[in-house]
């Protein structure tokens, strides 16, 4: 698909084989909407549609501030991935092609490269099939290569480095466990938290384990949130003792404004769309042709934003988000 000059945001609903299903749409002014489907036990399917326009808007703006010719998707599913049916993975298969290609799914929470699979026996607009079968596989270590890129970028603008500064990581699913790995070859001193005893049992002896409540609060210099979204309240940040935030997980901010008072308290917040956008352009270097080392070279874009947000936010006096924003809404100008 082509990109188009009239895109608006747009939810598509379909309900079919026992489950509820969502694409929003956000923008394809660049090019087609591609982002992951998540396949969850939300509490309402209200919460789920408001989850998906969420995460599409974010991926419009990690796709545009990384430059990619790609618009901003996302897909929820409203049901259990443990129970999950070849079935209902058809039903949301011929979804995701009813949209011609204005729409391509990707794996994300919930969702395997095992299920993308069976999702491309009803769809072409697929990406991620595991590697035996030719695909690219999960992007979950992209990501965390392009969270490291970003907060050696930013430890860097602060006069430090990886080695030996200390990062908590909120959140050790597919992305928190490699970014881990790669702070720990850096040599960094990581302190981690998660509510799944079983990933915190996983990790390597180095790792202090901290509890869910208390990560927030851990002396640092790095906090990485790579979990749930909206962490970062009004309330949340006066417990904070980090000199940056840095992460994977999408919209850990409750509202635009919690970037203005991280930033009037000195501590730097590294935009999420900015820092994890190396899933997303894994997925578009190998839609390409490209492969893995094709992506490690794309993801020096990463830190080249961070540098570019950064010089904005010093020039016009404004906070990193805030910045990033700007060159975001120049490029969907384009």
């Amino acid at each position: 698909m082509s990109k188009r000059e009239d895109s608006e945001p747009v939810v598509h609903i379909r309900r079919a084989a026992g489950v509820t299903m969502f694409i929003a749409v956000n923008s394809t002014l660049r090019g087609p909407a591609l982002g992951g489907c998540r396949w969850l036990p939300y509490e309402s399917e209200a919460a789920a549609q408001c989850e998906a326009e969420q995460l599409a808007a974010a991926m419009t703006r990690k796709a545009a501030l990384a430059d990619l010719p790609l618009g901003g998707g996302k897909a929820v599913v409203v049901g259990d991935p443990q129970n999950r049916s070849r079935e209902q993975l058809h039903a949301f298969g011929s979804f995701v092609d009813s949209l011609r290609g204005a729409y391509i799914t990707a794996e994300d929470m919930g969702t395997t490269p095992e299920a993308m699979s069976v999702i491309a026996e009803r769809t072409s607009h697929v990406i991620g099939l595991p590697v035996s079968e030719g695909g690219c596989g999960d992007p979950s270590p992209h990501t965390a290569v392009g969270v490291f890129l970003a907060i050696d970028a930013a430890l860097n603008h602060v006069g430090r480095s990886v080695a030996d500064a200390r990062v908590a990581v909120q959140g050790v699913g597919a992305v928190g466990r490699a970014l881990v790995d790669e702070l720990l070859r850096a040599g960094a001193r990581v302190s981690a938290a998660d509510p799944d005893a079983a990933q915190l049992a996983s990790l390597p002896k180095e790792v202090t384990r901290v509890g869910v409540e208390e990560i927030l609060s851990v002396a640092c210099d790095v906090l990485a949130p790579c979990g749930p979204p909206s962490v970062l309240t009004r309330e949340s940040i006066d417990r904070l003792r980090c000199e940056l935030v840095c992460g994977a997980a999408n919209n850990p901010l409750a509202g635009p404004e919690i970037a203005t008072e991280l930033d009037k308290r000195g501590i730097l917040f590294v935009p999420d769309f900015l820092a994890n956008a190396g899933g997303l352009i894994h997925l578009l270097v190998a839609r390409e042709g490209g492969d893995a080392s094709d992506t490690r070279k794309r993801l020096e874009l990463i830190p080249k934003n961070f540098v570019r947000v950064m010089e904005i936010a010093r020039a016009e006096r404004i906070d990193p988000l805030a910045a990033a924003e700007r060159v975001i809404a120049e490029r969907l100008r384009r």
